[in-house]
């Protein structure tokens, strides 16, 4: 075997490795029905931040745990417990969505340890010029 061949295999390997890694990485991404129904699986879920119910953080109890309520898809207010080391997460009361990674527990809240915001963007449509 050349010293060509050898170095395809290994490339090839590298690849099939990568790609292999990646899609187990990889999250669900559904509501929080489907979540509800597979306890302990890892989902992503988009919404909206339920702005009817107040968001919770107290940093003497846990300053890493902030609850508050998403509207996902389907429109169901599901609690969210969203547990980050920085904290509460600055804007969340102003984000047009969120996007969580998490687990549903059996007691039916929404676990979540990755949070994305979308803003609101700072160009409206009267105001954007080409």
């Amino acid at each position: 075997m050349s010293k060509l061949q050898i170095v395809l295999l290994v490339l090839v390997a590298a690849i099939f490795g990568i790609i292999i890694a990646t899609y187990a990485q990889s999250t669900n991404s559904a509501n929080f029905e489907e979540a509800a129904e597979h306890v302990g699986e890892k989902y992503k879920i988009v919404g909206t931040l339920d702005k009817n119910v107040a968001i919770q953080n107290d940093p003497i109890v846990d300053a890493n745990l902030t609850i508050f309520n998403v509207i996902d898809a389907n429109g169901k207010s599901q609690v969210v417990y969203l547990h980050q080391d920085s904290g509460r997460p600055l804007g969340l009361e102003r984000s047009e969505n969120v996007t969580l990674e998490g687990k549903m527990n059996a007691e039916g809240i929404f676990h979540s340890d990755h949070l994305q915001m979308k803003c609101p963007s700072k160009y409206n449509e009267e105001k954007h010029e080409m």
